[in-house]
Order: C-alpha cells, then structure tokens, then sequence
C-alpha cells in the first residue's frame, strides 16, 4: 500500500481539483487548492515551520470530498488534509478554536456553545415516544439545538407509519468533529462508548436525521475499530420506504423548490428527488454536481468570512421565491446565518414531508 506521501507525490497537476474546490473558487488564492494542502505533507510529517497562508490552507477544508470525486489519479485528498491535521494536533499546532471545540465534545458532548440539558427540548406532547423500543431516533446536535422543527416531524411522520421511537437519554455528539480535525484516537474513544452505551439499550435500528451523524456512526466508527451491530438508517431512506409501502401518503401539490445537496450523501442523491417528487414538486438543480455549503470541518468557527462567501454560492443561484429545501441540517443552520434580508425560506425535506402527509 502507497503510503500518503507517495500518494501526494503522485499529483498529476491536472487542475480539476481546483475547478470544484469551494474554497478556491471565493477566494480566487492559489495557495488555497486541494493541490497545495497535499504539498504540505512533507514538510509538516517533519515539523518544519508553515507560513500563515499555508497554515490557513490546512484548515481551510471542510472535506466535502468533492477534489476527492474528480482526482484521475485516486489521491485521496481528504484523507490527506486529514493526516496533516492530525500531525498538527499532536506537534501542538492546530487552530486553538479547533482544539477548544474537540475538547467541548469530548467533556460536553456537543460542539459548540450548546448546554447538552436541553438537548431535548424538542419534545411535545403530542408525540408518541416509546421507553424501550427496537428502533431509536437521534436527532444530532444541529437538529436538537436548532432546527427542533425537524425532529418533531421526523417522530410524527413515524408516529403517522405506526413507529414508536425510543430516544437515546445519553445522546451526543457523533464526533465527525473530531474525525474532520484529525483527533483520531479520541474519536475511537467515544465511538466506543457511544456505540456500547447504544446497544446497552437494546437498539437494532437506530434512525438520524444528520447525513454526517449517518456516515459516522455508520460508516467512520468501524474505521475506527468500533462497528456498531445495529443498522443505521437516513431518515430519507426510512421516509422513502414508508411511501413505496402506502405507509406515508403525501398530498399532491404544485410549485418548484430548489435543492441543495448534502455532501456525505453526494452519491446517494435519488432519495431525496424521489420523495420531493412524490410530493408534486418540481425541483431546480442549483448545481451540476454537489458543492459544500461552507461550514464543516471547522470552517465556519476559523474563517467565517470564507465560510459565508462559500455559502453565498447556493444563496446566489437560488430562484426568487423558492422554498430553499435541504436535508442536511447542519447546511441549513448554516445558510440561514449568512442569507441576507429578506431571508429564504429554508426547509429540511423532513419538514416539507411533514406539511403534506399530516
């Protein structure tokens, strides 16, 4: 196996990385390219001092994978700004934000400035949530602190299919965080306890409405040596199911919503236009492919400035009148923050599923 020098060595300097960076595309700076991060492996792998710039363009990846897509030579660029982050973390040079919201994971179990009490503020009375059942829901940090909307229609579209979720009591944070930043050791650490604590309850199935919560706990924590025996569901995948089964019957409508697509799920695109379909909407494409909102990875937190012109790519390109329709929540705390007067309506698809089933 190459190891990542050799695999960084083998840059070709084709350019298309740099024709679908976001970060590169607002900034216009030849030292922020996916190819430029990848040169730094050698020289940080030996401790050797960075400028500012090159410092900055470490971090200055939210890992949406999308240089990874075009590369004609399989670099895996991700995994390498993965590799410089965690080199840097253990010489002690990472970005003193990203140290403080690892840290906040770790000891509070969310990423930011959020009182894990409340976690569960959300709930209502009107839904129907089991004690002990097999299937769990987990809303995620951005669902539970921000977007609750989501999560309420999440337990009442599943309460409308006959499903009683149980919750999570010790939910927390999936720790993509940590991943993104290179803190592999501790993400192992929580993985394990988060996944022993989730199947001490008994739980086969367990349904998230975060792509990122979906590819962690489903996908990173077996990397990380901790694979979960219960099944990981996208909430979409389980909306998608219930309507094919008449579980879930949506009410026809007209108009045209705009989608933006979420990164972990780039390649898993269909559900989504499958269930905005069902619902009679015609959907604008707001790109050729997928391109990041902005924010992971400690983007937003380090560059917020970048993080919002990146953002502003999706705002700008968005028809007048157009519901925005999401499903990452995370996007959506996001481009909420950023968007202008007067603001865009922005929905999870949960959401809009929601209005035209109940």
């Amino acid at each position: 196996m190459k190891s990542y020098q050799e695999l960084a060595d083998s840059c070709i300097e084709c350019n298309k990385c740099l024709d679908v960076c976001p970060v590169t595309k607002v900034t216009g700076n030849d030292s922020f390219t996916p190819r430029a991060k990848i040169s730094l492996l050698n020289r940080i792998e030996e401790g050797k001092e960075l400028t500012e710039d090159e410092m900055n363009n470490v971090y200055l990846s939210t890992r949406c994978g999308a240089c990874d897509d075009v590369c004609p030579v399989d670099i895996p660029i991700t995994d390498i700004i993965q590799r410089e982050r965690q080199l840097l973390a253990e010489q002690g040079r990472e970005p003193e934000k990203t140290g403080k919201i690892c840290q906040n994971i770790l000891v509070n179990n969310v990423p930011g400035h959020m009182d894990d009490a409340h976690r569960f503020d959300w709930i209502t009375n009107n839904l129907e949530i089991a004690e002990k059942a097999e299937i769990a829901y987990m809303g995620g940090c951005w669902v539970s602190f921000a977007q609750p909307e989501i999560a309420r229609s999440t337990i009442q579209l599943l309460n409308a299919a006959d499903i009683r979720p149980m919750l999570l009591e010790e939910e927390k944070c999936c720790g993509l965080f940590l991943i993104d930043n290179g803190h592999l050791d501790e993400a192992a650490g929580h993985a394990r306890k988060y996944v022993d604590y989730i199947e001490s309850q008994g739980v086969k199935k367990l349904v998230v409405s975060c792509p990122g919560c979906y590819e962690v706990i489903g996908k990173e924590y077996a990397k990380l040596g901790r694979k979960p025996e219960f099944e990981v569901v996208f909430s979409l995948d389980l909306f998608s199911e219930l309507v094919r089964e008449g579980r879930l019957q949506p009410r026809k409508t007209t108009g045209t919503v705009s989608l933006r697509d979420a990164c972990p799920m780039r390649k898993e695109k269909n559900v989504p236009r499958q269930l905005i379909s069902s619902m009679g909407y015609s959907i604008e494409e707001l790109f050729e492919g997928t391109v990041c909102c902005g924010a992971p990875a400690g983007v937003k937190p380090n560059f917020p400035e970048i993080s919002g012109k990146i953002a502003n790519l999706t705002l700008e390109n968005l028809q007048e009148g157009n519901t925005l329709v999401s499903y990452c929540p995370f996007c959506q705390y996001h481009l909420d923050g950023v968007s202008g007067k007067p603001k865009p309506v922005i929905k999870d698809i949960s959401t809009l599923l929601a209005e035209q089933t109940l």
